[in-house]
């Protein structure tokens, strides 16, 4: 498999019975493949030091504004999603195929971010409420006055409407 990112070829490297592709001796990246990368992104999770510590060449230059292809899926060119609401990694993943590629160093920072995922978690719904809670109160109250116009609108329509005060006598009845 070649590295999406300095086009090396990757080594794969079992830690805990899962193998990873690792850019050794290139540009440290690593490759999880579906779903592996939730088995090592929290710090008490078992991951080797051949994954936090991988040789890099001092002499490769990765250019991160690049786009990258996949390098499990043919024509995939993978997206780049920040990994949490702190903002300080940005992950490559693909759609195709569901693998995680990060750079070097990236999977020592997210380990350090949170403790669990549960953590993760309340921090993202803390996000959440700061960012969101005005707005959603504001929509609030206008959803209520907007609930409030439809009733005075209904009373008003009500008493034209002869199947409101003969409730079930008309088939023909809106009410």
């Amino acid at each position: 498999m070649q590295c999406p990112a300095c086009q090396n070829t990757m080594k794969k490297v079992t830690v805990a019975g899962i193998d990873v592709d690792v850019c050794h001796g290139g540009c440290g990246g690593l490759w999880f493949d579906q779903f592996e990368f939730k088995k090592f992104d929290e710090p008490h999770e078992e991951a080797g030091t051949e994954l936090l510590e991988v040789p890099v060449d001092p002499a490769i230059v990765v250019d991160h504004e690049n786009k990258r292809a996949c390098p499990n899926c043919d024509g995939f060119i993978m997206m780049r999603n920040t990994y949490s609401v702190k903002r300080e990694v940005e992950i490559d993943t693909c759609a195709g195929c569901a693998g995680v590629f990060l750079d070097a160093g990236e999977l020592n920072i997210i380990r350090g971010q949170y403790e669990s995922e549960d953590a993760r978690k309340a921090a993202a719904v803390a996000v959440f409420e700061e960012v969101l809670e005005p707005e959603l109160e504001l929509r609030k109250g206008q959803t209520q006055g907007a609930v409030e116009q439809s009733r005075r609108f209904a009373n008003m329509v009500k008493f034209v409407c002869p199947s409101y005060y003969i409730p079930n006598k008309q088939k023909w009845g809106a009410f």
